[in-house]
């Protein structure tokens, strides 16, 4: 019986010592840290570099005919517009032969984006009347006001693609040695029917200004846009490719200055009737993501918001 017991105090002695040893498995971690989702962004901001006619600076061919000068009243570097800040437009005292050319230059952020842009006319008035005006204004000689003016049908307009130097390059030369991108001119006429365009495409799946491709996100793409208070003419110039070789609004080393000629305007066709006018407008642009989104329209998901009206 004694041999027994010890026996069996054995057996649990080992199995003590089998139930408190410890041993090494075949294991593995993995660890994923700084999981992130962030949203790209879609950012429209502006800039516009614009020249006007100065007919007290001489022409190339030393005639006081004007000369295309910068104007900063009507340019700005890239920026978001700020409304009654930021002007495409602010000339006073016209006459027949006035004229400028600007290019406006739009970043959409870090996506890929369609765009579209509208104008609309606020104020298409007469502001008084002089003896020659009512000479010539027979249509509207009545007191002067609100929608009784003609400026709006004799300020001509224009604008293309541009490759950011202000001038319309609509044909290559036979000589290029550049990368050659004719420019199109896409609206055209007088500013009466500014306001009959409703939704502008620039770029969207079905075509634009810029084609049925998305405006790439980061960087900049070009509009060049002309006016003429007369009859415009758009003989435009050869493409030399360059695009604007400056660094910075107002200091293009290739631009319509150092190269003139792309758009003429005639003032000879205007009359009295214009005089004492005022037309005013607004102008907007609007930018929405592409991917995800190959079913867009300007026409159908874009309605200009102007800030006055009940959207």
């Amino acid at each position: 019986m004694k041999r027994i017991l010890l026996s069996l105090g054995m057996i649990v002695f080992v199995g003590g010592i089998v139930a408190g040893a410890t041993g090494a498995f075949f294991s593995d971690t993995e660890t994923s840290t700084g999981n992130t989702f962030a949203a790209g962004d879609i950012d429209l901001k502006i800039d516009n570099e614009s020249y006007a006619i100065d007919f007290n600076v001489p022409n190339f061919n030393g005639k006081a005919t004007g000369q295309l000068v910068f104007n900063p009243a009507t340019s700005w570097d890239l920026t978001d517009l700020v409304a009654g800040t930021h002007k495409f437009f602010d000339f006073y005292d016209l006459k027949p032969g006035d004229w400028g050319e600007d290019t406006i230059s739009i970043h959409v952020g870090s996506n890929d984006a369609w765009m579209c842009a509208a104008a609309r006319i606020t104020d298409d008035s007469d502001q008084s009347l002089t003896e020659p005006e009512l000479a010539d204004d027979t249509a509207t000689s009545t007191p002067p006001g609100a929608g009784l003016g003609e400026l709006d049908s004799e300020l001509n307009f224009a604008f293309w693609n541009d490759d950011g130097d202000n001038v319309y390059e609509p044909v290559c030369g036979t000589d290029q040695t550049v990368s050659c991108v004719p420019e199109t001119i896409f609206l055209s006429g007088p500013l009466s029917g500014l306001g009959a365009q409703g939704q502008i495409t620039l770029a969207s799946p079905t075509g634009g200004a810029f084609g049925n491709s998305p405006v790439p996100g980061n960087t900049d793409v070009f509009i060049g846009k002309a006016w003429c208070f007369g009859t415009m003419g758009t003989p435009g110039i050869g493409q030399d490719g360059s695009g604007k070789t400056g660094t910075g609004t107002g200091d293009s080393t290739n631009g319509p200055i150092q190269r003139p000629g792309s758009v003429t305007c005639n003032g000879a066709t205007v009359n009295n009737a214009a005089q004492t006018d005022q037309v005013q407008g607004d102008m907007q642009f609007y930018a929405v993501q592409a991917r995800n989104n190959a079913e867009f329209s300007c026409e159908v998901d874009y309605r200009p918001d102007w800030g006055d009206d009940n959207i």
